[in-house]
């Protein structure tokens, strides 16, 4: 199995050992974005798939497919023709109001922002990157850091060992970046590498005077009707360039049609066209895999002529550019490009000839209200394997209410086993949120030891007991409060330390394979698009405790101890290169077994 080209570039080992480190950190850093809000996005118009020459039962296979599919994962999906929507849809509890952070789709944007610059001759492409920062040579300086140029960066080929590991042990990620030296010579190997990104993202705030969100905003997000967002900032105030742009579905559409349409949008066009078809040719050829045959300005390349902008965990913009069609994603999956089931069933989707072939008026009338249904179903978060065009909507509604009722008045009655005592795990602790946002973020771990429980009108509340420290055990122990809805999303604001964070928190009940009842707490960051999931196994006089994390930080780590992993084109087997004592440190905290007990 080969790791993601998302982590090419990146030391794996020192990475995932480090994430996985329990370090007496107190401080928690407060993260700091550039935004924009004037206003909601302004969404392009709603059309009906028959008025688009669209086939809605080939669509409606396709969501079905997508929405059920587990290793899909999907948050939202969102469809565009031309400059009409054919549908933008999110699953509970992800909004439209709380835009999805994008990860590395944002480094298209980026590259939008470059070609914008050398359109106004502020730099070119083969500038070199030492230049914008001259302050930084030294006689150490390497050979290859030298020739390092802009186009290198568009193209993923700087070679630079200085990787993402630097954004989170380096507060100067330019320094750490010109201070490195390159493994190979600049242009000769692809290692796809967010540091290249980010330099490109220093450079424009050093040659515009302007941060990147304020200098693309009258060039680009106004013009798109893209007006509600925010950038994640380096320690130094620049944006992180290659991740950290929250986005909506709607702003990821109008993004991928500025592509498609070479720059223009409404009829206008905002940059010459040469630019942007430059920026969309094929600039590195791929033959690692067989999705991607190659990559561009900072976008993948892959059959049939389409092209895509790819984030972590199924964060996707997928453009049909003959046809003028994009479909964005969101998603929280562990199957990231380019081995993304999701990625091949969009492109079946586009590459099936039956999409552009309508049925009859009154037919296609049919069955674009059935594609409706379906996605009005995928919003309210319903069982929609059971949803068939035999099946009155209205019908399955009342099925799908009806046994959520049940379902709530099920949870209720086993809240009650719990009212007003503590669970308390001894000689051990679980990790109260996910290890991403520990590794992405810096997040101290808030290990737990006890919980305290009361159910109310309308939520379960659950206070949560960090772990004594080791130095003290006389200071008070920090707590973290959460509510759960009952089998719905809760959504709150929690402070962690100097940071706040948008939780939505949902309690309900499940069946072990003995049928035992499981209570599950589902603790969802709805704009990270992560999450934790704590079950509590109802055992006779003990509380079974096991901790999950989507995306599935569990398919990563295996990935890494026992796949192979590609760097700059050299296939590397890692399986026997982990100490043993390391792989089973890293296989008990990612799914930790605990026992607890109650106590009055």
């Amino acid at each position: 199995m080969n790791i993601p080209r998302q982590f090419y570039g990146v030391n794996y080992l020192s990475r995932l050992i480090e994430n996985f480190k329990d370090f007496e950190q107190t401080e928690c850093p407060k993260v700091e974005y550039h935004t924009i809000h004037s206003g909601c996005d302004i969404p392009l118009n709603r059309k009906k798939t028959y008025e688009l020459s669209l086939n809605a039962s080939c669509i409606s296979k396709f969501i079905q497919d997508v929405t059920t599919n587990r290793m899909c994962a999907l948050d939202g999906i969102a469809m565009c023709s031309g400059e009409n929507l054919v549908f933008s849809e999110y699953r509970l509890p992800y909004t439209k109001s709380n835009p999805h952070i994008t990860n590395s789709t944002c480094k298209t944007i980026v590259a939008i922002a470059t070609m914008f610059a050398i359109s106004e001759n502020l730099i070119k492409e083969d500038d070199t990157v030492l230049s914008f920062f001259p302050e930084y040579e030294t006689v150490l300086t390497s050979k290859y850091m030298k020739q390092t140029t802009i186009y290198h960066l568009l193209t993923m080929t700087s070679c630079s060992k200085c990787n993402e590991v630097a954004s989170v042990t380096e507060k100067d990620w330019v320094k750490a970046f010109l201070l490195s030296d390159c493994q190979y010579e600049p242009g000769s190997q692809f290692i796809y590498n967010s540091m290249n990104t980010y330099m490109l993202a220093a450079i424009l705030v050093k040659v515009t005077g302007h941060s990147l969100m304020e200098y693309l905003e009258e060039r680009l997000f106004k013009p798109l009707n893209i007006n509600d967002l925010k950038w994640e900032l380096c320690p130094k105030g620049i944006e992180r360039g290659g991740w950290g742009l929250h986005l909506s579905l709607d702003g990821m559409l109008k993004i991928g049609l500025f592509l498609a349409n070479d720059g223009s949008f409404h009829g206008k066009q905002l940059i010459h066209p040469s630019f942007i078809r430059k920026m969309k040719s094929l600039h590195v050829k791929q033959d690692v895999d067989q999705l991607s045959t190659g990559y561009g300005y900072q976008l993948w390349h892959l059959p049939n002529s389409l092209y895509m902008l790819s984030g972590m965990y199924g964060q996707h913009v997928i453009i049909d550019e003959q046809h003028k069609i994009v479909i964005a994603t969101n998603a929280h999956n562990d199957k990231m490009f380019p081995d993304s089931i999701l990625v091949k069933k969009i492109m079946d989707l586009l590459m099936d000839a039956s999409l552009h072939q309508p049925a009859s008026h009154i037919l296609e009338n049919i069955n674009y209200q059935y594609l409706m249904n379906q996605l009005d179903a995928f919003k309210k978060g319903y069982n929609l394997s059971l949803y068939t065009k035999k099946t009155l909507y209205t019908h399955y509604c009342l099925g799908e209410q009806k046994k959520n009722k049940l379902a709530i008045q099920q949870f209720i009655d086993c809240c009650w086993k719990f009212e007003n005592k503590r669970l308390h795990v001894d000689h051990a602790s679980f990790k109260l949120f996910p290890y991403l946002l520990q590794g992405m973020y810096q997040y101290p771990p808030f290990h737990v030891t006890d919980v305290v429980f009361r159910l109310t009108d309308s939520t379960w509340k659950l206070c949560f007991f960090k772990e004594k420290a080791k130095k003290s055990s006389t200071e008070q122990r920090e707590k973290i409060i959460l509510e759960a809805g009952i089998c719905t999303y809760h959504t709150q604001t929690v402070q962690i330390g100097d940071d706040k964070r948008i939780l939505a928190v949902k309690g309900y009940l499940a069946k072990d394979e003995d049928q035992h009842d499981v209570m599950m707490l589902d603790i969802v960051f709805p704009d990270a698009g992560f999450s934790r999931i704590i079950k509590l196994f109802l055992l006779e006089d003990r509380i079974g405790i096991e901790c999950l994390e989507y995306p599935d930080i569990r398919g990563i780590v295996n990935q890494v101890i026992y796949g192979e992993t590609v760097l700059a084109g050299t296939k590397i087997d890692l399986s026997d290169k982990l100490p043993q004592n390391v792989r089973v440190l890293l296989e008990q905290k990612v799914e930790p077994r605990l026992n607890g007990y109650l106590i009055n």
